[in-house]
């Protein structure tokens, strides 16, 4: 099995190249001009990546995320939801890499076969980092009025992290 994983994205290349190449598509041209393309975009949304970090590294340096996930521990017990998902429960939807700190840290004091670790697990696996992915997508389109995409992720967001909280409790 170990096998076929090591060389099946190789493979799908291959063929791909090939089959292209069978075709008369000038592949090496066509993938430049992909790989140009790509670094326009990347350094197009560069300013907006470099605002989302500097946010989320204020918001923790602040302790913002600590005075919030105070506020909401209790009313989250309340209703069912652990308290200790709080942090995740309110980064997540901005930034990935601050998310996946915070779960790491999490995973280790609680650890990964408890409940706590399978609904952090679980939230990690079906939520998004919303407002990277819009930065991302809205920045390289250069798209100004987001409307309602933000409302909408944010919503789908948290309903997949109550989703996955539920399904933890039932399971």
């Amino acid at each position: 099995m170990s096998i076929i994983s090591n060389f099946s994205i190789p493979v799908v290349i291959l063929i791909i190249v090939l089959n292209a190449y069978l075709k008369g598509v000038p592949v090496f041209d066509v993938f430049i001009e992909g790989a140009r393309e790509g670094a326009k975009t990347a350094f197009n949304i560069l300013p907006t990546m470099v605002g989302i970090i500097a946010a989320v590294s204020i918001l923790n340096a602040s302790g913002l995320i600590d005075i919030l996930t105070g506020l909401i521990s209790k009313p989250l017990d309340l209703i069912g939801i652990p308290s200790e998902t709080a942090p995740i429960l309110l980064i997540r939807p901005f930034s990935g890499s601050a998310s996946l700190g915070l779960f790491s840290e999490q995973i280790k004091a609680y650890g990964a076969d408890t409940y706590i670790g399978r609904v952090l697990s679980t939230i990690m696996g079906s939520s998004e980092t919303v407002f990277y992915t819009i930065a991302v997508y809205f920045g390289a389109t250069r798209v100004k009025d987001t409307r309602h995409a933000v409302a909408a992720s944010l919503i789908s967001s948290y309903m997949g992290m109550l989703a996955s909280i539920y399904i933890c409790k039932i399971l």
